[in-house]
């Protein structure tokens, strides 16, 4: 069974909650901005500053987390990856509603303008995985995550058009994004 546990001191120690599944607001569970280590037992979980999965966001891989950096007392949501890791494939369309050309990515991308596409992107479809899209290249600047079976038809929505500059898939191996 995966599950996330929520420490309300560093290294472990003070009140903690355990969760097995998603939840769209920790305030409703009186642990908002609260927790200051993790602990990441099976499955990835993603942790938001905001609730209903949004605002930052940081991808917690098994295992012992005591430095939660930037989201120190700083978590409002949780999600936890169901998705299978392994084949990522990520489908990037020029123009908004798939049209224009398209692109199958299958494996982190640090610079999408060797492929033709830098600041071009204006849709997605993920058929497996789960991807982090950066602004920037070499995965940096702002970004976002996006999960299997998600479809986002225009960029513009959250003013994102033409800027997606590199794409990591997240996989089993990884600690910390």
């Amino acid at each position: 069974m995966s599950k996330i546990i929520l420490y309300e001191n560093p290294d472990f120690t003070g009140e903690d909650k355990e969760f097995v599944d998603d939840v769209k607001d920790l305030s409703v569970l009186n642990f908002n901005n609260t927790a200051r280590s993790v602990r990441v037992i099976g499955r990835h979980w993603v942790v938001y500053t905001d609730s209903d999965h949004k605002g930052q966001f940081k991808v917690f891989g098994p295992g012992d987390h005591g430095n939660l950096g930037t989201l120190d007392q700083n978590i409002s949501s949780l999600r936890l990856v169901k998705e299978d890791m392994l084949n990522p494939d990520i489908v990037l369309y020029e123009h908004v509603d798939y049209k224009g050309k398209s692109r199958s990515i299958k494996e982190t991308t640090d610079n999408l303008s060797r492929s033709g596409f830098d600041n071009l992107v204006s849709s997605h479809k993920v058929k497996q995985g789960v991807w982090i899209l950066y602004q920037d290249l070499n995965q940096s600047g702002p970004r976002l995550i996006t999960f299997q079976d998600d479809e986002w038809d225009n960029y513009c929505q959250f003013k994102w058009n033409d800027k997606l500059s590199s794409v990591r898939a997240v996989k089993n191996s990884d600690f910390e994004i």
